[in-house]
């Protein structure tokens, strides 16, 4: 069916957002991170894991007809515009606000209304099964917010690994086990995800979260017609003063050194710039 819609895209570019703005769409639903991707290691091959999102997708629609309810991550009962919390713990790291359940879905919709499930990961490792399946747009953000995002929060990227995608991907696993330093393992990552982005999506699919944010949402028009009617006041990230200063100059560093997929979407002028806006910008540290 091609109105159930795969979101994906590079962690902490706005992925969450993207389902929180859908969501306010008509007849169309975004659902956070519902399933329990560890299952698919079990599943015989990509064939059948596109099967079972298929099956998930029906089981989601059918209970959103029938209860009014469907499985998400969510803070409060509904899809937030960003997983992780605003402030720094005690251990320096941003926590996740979100946890999986049911949410109420109460708004009409048609028969055939839009689903759209994001997972980031399982979805990037399966992704050249997924696009013969579904529809699927991704996500991204410039490099150097990108990591240094992940750099401040309490999750397996802070460290360098990203387990639902290893289980998939026993290449990507071996490789990051011979990579001893946690910023080397990132950027390997990094270019792991727009690798495969690159590979197997025309660039209309690619949403930048930087035209999100500047848009006011009506860059996700080419997912949903609808957004096109979006204004929202969004305000970008990528300078934020949770980011910790001495990380983005040595994230910095070595990025504008390293070659990978990921410069087919932002040019090193970009980090640069990016880089110029931190140092200027006073409390500099999100």
């Amino acid at each position: 069916m091609r109105n159930n819609i795969l979101i994906s895209g590079t962690p902490r570019s706005g992925t969450t957002l993207t389902c929180h703005l859908l969501n306010k769409l008509p007849n169309t639903v975004a659902l956070h991170e519902p399933m329990r991707v560890k299952n698919f290691a079990r599943l015989k091959d990509h064939a059948e894991i596109g099967q079972a999102i298929e099956r998930f997708c029906d089981e989601q629609r059918e209970s959103i007809r029938t209860r009014k309810r469907a499985i998400s991550k969510n803070a409060e009962g509904a899809v937030p515009d960003n997983p992780y919390g605003a402030d720094l713990t005690n251990t320096g790291l941003r926590q996740s606000v979100v946890s999986r359940g049911e949410i109420v879905v109460d708004k009409e919709l048609s028969q055939d209304f839009a689903l759209v499930v994001k997972h980031i990961s399982a979805f990037t490792a399966v992704l050249g099964e997924l696009v013969k399946r579904f529809p699927v747009y991704v996500v991204i953000r410039n490099p150097l917010a990108t990591l240094s995002s992940w750099g401040s929060i309490d999750f397996n990227l802070q460290r360098g690994h990203i387990p639902a995608a290893e289980r998939l991907d026993p290449e990507l696993e071996a490789k990051l086990a011979t990579i001893e330093n946690a910023l080397e393992r990132q950027i390997y990552l990094l270019d792991w995800f727009h690798g495969h982005f690159r590979r197997h999506l025309p660039e209309e699919c690619i949403i930048r979260y930087e035209s999100v944010v500047e848009s006011g949402g009506r860059a996700l028009s080419v997912v949903r017609p609808e957004a096109k009617n979006l204004s929202e006041l969004l305000e970008s990230r990528n300078k934020s003063k949770l980011y910790d200063r001495q990380r983005i100059l040595l994230i910095s560093e070595r990025l504008l050194k390293s070659e990978g997929a990921y410069w087919e979407s932002y040019s090193k002028e970009s980090v640069e710039r990016l880089l110029d806006s931190y140092e200027s910008n006073t409390g500099l540290g999100q």
